[in-house]
């Protein structure tokens, strides 16, 4: 059952990448206070149509707009990626998903681990669910021109309106992993996957999130080869010892692809769980700035508890930190980072230009 996410004035002027005054977005989204309701209160589709209508063009004609988004053209993907786990890399993917979505952007995020540790942050039980048609099904199909015409049966919707929607996983995503060992050209399923279901996609979302499996495995790598599209991945590090090397490791395996398949493919490195009291992540973080500056994303996650209780919760009741919690410090960096990767990627809705 989808969710519907609503919040206050304070947070909707500041999701709405318009630099408006209350009244300003209240008369953008053209509607009334509901009888009864002592504050407004926003949805996602309201800072959509506030932004359609800031630009001068009815909401009502977005379908309209399609034809000259490219319809045959895959959405803006970002893949996250790195080779040791346990630096957050799922919850931000999570949080930079939903935080897009809560903005009024369309998002489909596919979970390609098998630990389903996104899918359970979302509130879907894969270990209880044998319904689940993950992203392993699609990659092992021999087809690679026509369209999966049981792709939408996999879409699981979190967010009402479809602003928020899931490809889940489960643990049998692994024997997809093994199968892939021995599949010819394995490393181009996932853009195969993008190709052929690039009209359906286009026209439901306005950007792709990919959280991928520590480590390297066949997924993670056709994924990470996908990233061509964007030019890059994404990437989360924490500022210590062991993740600096992982995030060498991360840039010799995207080297060695080039290497392998002429795809030349960046990171966009997200700094987490900052903490500038402790001595050893400010000397990490020198290294970070010496080293990777230029691929270094302006905003850092602060070290923040609400992202240890949104991951320990029971997925029946958990929920991103941007969602639960939305004016919390953590989720005020997570929204200046969503915010950047909006520019970074070219995310926009259709119609729109992309964000300088």
């Amino acid at each position: 059952m989808s969710r519907r996410i609503e919040f206050k004035t304070s947070v909707a002027t500041a999701l709405s990448g318009l630099d408006v005054s209350a009244k300003k977005l209240l008369e953008l989204v053209g509607r009334e206070k509901p009888a009864g309701q002592h504050h407004m209160k926003y949805t996602p589709a309201d800072l959509r149509t506030a932004r359609y209508r800031a630009a001068g063009i009815d909401p009502a004609e977005e379908n309209s707009l399609l034809p000259l988004a490219a319809p045959s053209k895959i959405p803006p993907i970002i893949i996250t990626r790195m080779t040791k786990g346990g630096v957050g890399k799922t919850s931000i993917s999570v949080n930079v998903a939903a935080a897009l979505a809560l903005m009024g952007y369309r998002v489909l995020i596919v979970d390609a681990d098998p630990q389903a540790s996104a899918s359970n942050l979302l509130g879907v039980e894969s270990a209880f669910d044998t319904t689940i048609k993950h992203i392993g099904h699609f990659l092992t199909k021999r087809s690679t021109s026509e369209p999966d015409t049981d792709l939408a049966e996999a879409i699981v919707p979190i967010y009402e309106d479809g602003f928020l929607d899931l490809i889940p996983a489960d643990i049998t995503l692994a024997e997809t992993d093994a199968s892939m060992v021995t599949v010819m050209a394995s490393h181009e399923r996932v853009m195969h996957f993008l190709k052929r279901n690039s009209p359906f996609l286009s026209r439901k979302y306005d950007c792709i999130v990919v959280d991928t499996a520590p480590g390297t495995t066949p997924i993670g790598l056709a994924f990470t080869y996908a990233a061509k599209e964007a030019g890059k991945v994404l990437t989360v590090v924490e500022p210590e010892g062991s993740c600096l090397r992982a995030l060498d490791s991360l840039a010799s395996n995207l080297a060695e692809i080039q290497s392998v398949t002429g795809a030349s493919i960046g990171m966009e490195v997200v700094i987490n769980k900052y903490h500038p009291s402790l001595k050893h992540i400010r000397e990490s973080m020198g290294f970070l700035y010496s080293k990777y500056g230029a691929m270094l994303n302006d905003s850092i996650i602060p070290q923040f508890s609400g992202f240890a209780r949104q991951m320990n919760a029971s997925s029946r009741d958990g929920a991103p930190l941007v969602e639960s919690d939305p004016t919390s410090t953590g989720a005020a960096a997570i929204f200046d980072v969503a915010k950047s990767l909006i520019r970074n990627f070219g995310i926009t809705q259709p119609g729109l230009p992309k964000a300088e």
